[in-house]
């Protein structure tokens, strides 16, 4: 249909309703329930105390915590005492749940939308170069392209997937060259959920930056060579450390029997309770006297 001068626009006149604010004597903003077209203070009718307040003057229209044009702010405190009413008046906008299977591809968020190529050699493949790990999950077979050398393959005759476990029906060669195009939407915003990352999903080798706290009752090193370049460690660290938290604290290296060096607090004394052997260049030392003979030795440590 033709127009005679400008056409009109598509847009929604809500109805000239009346939106009451609560002053609480120092707030000195309201947000309301609609958006105001433009941040335009004339496009609303401002009431204190019934009387008629000065667009853009006494009030202005600015974001809320949202982004929202939806602050009406006065810049000074209206007192407990005041009423105060909002009358809308101007063309704007509905914002409704769209239905489903109505929102398209340009309506996600770019970190939804999957466009991921990944690429492998064959040589990469586990189990005879037919299994590669995807860097995401496949929703199914036919969410992703898979090409062998430029060669399209058919899904579930050429390969079947799960998850980010893509298997191939046959083996590849070495030298084949493997690109996997994902084209489905992911179901959530790429990130880490709470609580789910698993020894599975570490890194065999893991570099710490910064201070590492484990709480728990029991951490377990499984390593063959444990390095520590701090030259002094500390047992027993509790929050008030005393003598009697440090009985029976120690170093036990395990064998066919623990072998233990102990602090015992009765005695205010370390046990051993394996032999303490020297070399035949090497004195022991008490007090700052060495004990010259072997002699000596027994009768001092009592053998």
């Amino acid at each position: 249909m033709s127009y005679i001068g400008n056409q009109s626009e598509s847009k929604v006149s809500p109805a000239k309703m009346r939106e009451y604010v609560t002053p609480n004597g120092s707030a000195t903003y309201f947000d309301l329930a609609h958006d105001i077209s433009g941040y335009q203070a004339e496009n609303i009718m401002v009431w204190v105390n019934n009387v008629m307040q000065e667009p853009a003057s006494a009030y202005t229209i600015i974001n809320d915590v949202n982004g929202r044009p939806r602050r009406l702010n006065f810049g000074v405190a209206l007192a407990t005492t005041d009423t105060c009413y909002v009358i809308y008046q101007s063309t704007g906008q509905i914002y409704h749940t769209p239905p489903a299977n109505s929102v398209g591809y340009s309506q996600l968020e770019d970190n939804l939308r999957s466009g991921r190529v990944d690429q492998f050699a064959g040589s990469a493949g586990a189990s005879s170069n037919t299994v590669f790990t995807l860097t995401e999950s496949a929703l199914n077979v036919n969410s992703i392209m898979v090409y062998v050398n430029g060669i399209y393959q058919r899904p579930t005759t050429n390969y079947t997937v799960s998850t980010t476990a893509l298997t191939f029906t046959a083996s590849l060669v070495a030298t084949d060259e493997v690109d996997v195009h994902h084209m489905s939407i992911r179901s959530t915003v790429s990130h880490v959920a709470d609580g789910s990352v698993t020894s599975a999903k570490l890194d065999d080798n893991i570099t710490i930056a910064g201070n590492l706290t484990v709480n728990g009752a029991t951490t377990t090193v499984n390593s063959t060579t444990l390095t520590v370049d701090d030259k002094n460690i500390e047992l027993g660290s509790t929050a008030s450390p005393t003598d009697v938290t440090a009985d029976g604290g120690g170093i036990t290296l395990k064998g066919s029997t623990d072998k233990t060096i102990l602090f015992e607090n009765d005695t205010d004394s370390w046990n051993f309770n394996q032999n303490i052997e020297t070399s035949t260049t090497t004195k022991v030392k008490q007090k700052g006297a060495f004990m010259q003979s072997s002699t000596h030795q027994a009768l001092t440590l009592g053998v």
